[in-house]
């Protein structure tokens, strides 16, 4: 079986603020919709999509929010300077992020920042250098 396309799934508690949250980061809608409880932005050069469900929809069914049992991911959004990842981390906490990694070098020499959005999802800023 061939998948002809993936997409992630997300539980939030409030669909307006993740708008908010993602469109100050700069990320591009994914399509208008007429949903008020779904958000979707593309992420990525090849618009991989997240879909942004709030609590009392659909989602429900699949995803409880807060609940200790979810299969939480970390997406990674690559940078090609630490500049780049420096500006991410302050985009990330003007729009109200949690930055709980700062930005800098790990045991591994990879310079990054780790965040989570209103709604505790996690995400990673990784300068993605040449030869590592």
């Amino acid at each position: 079986m061939k998948a002809k396309k993936i997409w992630a799934n997300f539980s939030v508690k409030d669909a307006k603020r993740t708008n908010e949250f993602y469109t100050q980061l700069g990320f591009t809608h994914n399509k208008p919709n007429k949903d008020p409880k779904l958000e979707s932005f593309l992420f990525g050069d090849d618009d991989f999509v997240i879909h942004f469900f709030e609590v009392g929809s659909q989602i429900d069914e699949y995803i409880t929010p807060g609940s200790k049992n979810n299969s939480e991911i970390i997406f990674t959004l690559s940078a090609e300077t630490e500049q780049e990842v420096k500006e991410w981390a302050d985009k990330v906490k003007a729009a109200g992020g949690n930055v709980f990694h700062e930005a800098g070098r790990d045991k591994t020499n990879h310079y990054s920042f780790a965040f989570a959005d209103p709604d505790g999802h996690k995400f990673n800023v990784l300068l993605m250098e040449k030869g590592m």
